[in-house]
């Protein structure tokens, strides 16, 4: 009778052992993959190459880890109006307009605001593109394009037009650099951060709250800070060459 209780526990053991191993969901990753990324795909370890990626509804998050090539149908056009759009030109010059009261500042201005596009995309390596994302993204390596926008990046980005960032840790060399937190180096000729906790090289550099340095021929702070440059703005005084 105990070895017959016994046979039964095992059998219903690797029955149940059984099902729950083909229970086990599909990762739905790849090593190649098309872009746009198809929705039913997940993970990409290893090359995306396409035209980019794109707001897809049905799509809630993606990753790629390695390199995504791009050739991107619209590198000047649809790139360069869509940077300038987001970096809202017409409150640049409405706000140098007004560099007598730096104690007033329109928030909305210096703050970069994040995509709540879908798919969320995260890449992690290497990004190389003749124009740039539109999707929510964010990047940790090396990203070559004509310009970008991301949520957080991590890492360097050398894009003519420039680089906008949520957060940004590391480096970036383009026309325009704009970010909410800067821990690291910007190189343009217009940088921006609302919190900069490193470097600002440029022709006019401005920053909400200047915890590092700026060298330029124009710089601006909204708070103390070190400045180097032909004239130097913060919250204590204006001065040529050098400010603190």
């Amino acid at each position: 009778m105990k070895t017959k209780i016994l046979a039964l526990l095992v059998f219903f053991s690797i029955r149940g052992f059984s099902q729950d191993s083909l229970q086990v969901p599909n990762l739905r990753s790849q090593l190649f993959s098309l872009s746009p990324i198809s929705k039913k795909v997940d993970n990409v370890n290893g090359l995306t190459f396409g035209i980019g990626h794109i707001d897809n509804k049905k799509i809630v998050s993606q990753t790629i880890n390695g390199m995504n090539l791009e050739v991107n149908p619209a590198p000047i056009a649809g790139a360069l109006v869509g940077f300038m759009m987001i970096m809202h030109t017409p409150e640049f010059i409405k706000a140098h307009k007004r560099d007598k009261s730096i104690a007033v500042e329109d928030e909305r201005f210096m703050k970069i605001k994040d995509w709540t596009t879908t798919p969320n995309l995260k890449l992690n390596g290497i990004n190389l593109s003749t124009g740039c994302f539109f999707t929510t993204t964010s990047m940790n390596g090396l990203n070559i394009s004509l310009g970008n926008k991301f949520n957080n990046f991590n890492g360097i980005s050398l894009a003519p037009l420039g680089t906008l960032a949520g957060k940004q840790n590391g480096l970036s060399v383009g026309i325009i650099n704009g970010n909410n937190q800067l821990s690291g180096a910007t190189f343009g000729i217009y940088n921006q951060s609302q919190d900069l906790n490193g470097l600002h090289f440029g022709v006019i550099n401005r920053a909400k709250r200047n915890d590092g340095l700026q060298i330029g021929v124009y710089n601006k702070s909204f708070s103390k800070g070190f400045q180097l440059g032909i004239w130097n703005v913060n919250s204590k005084r204006s001065l040529p060459l050098i400010n603190w």
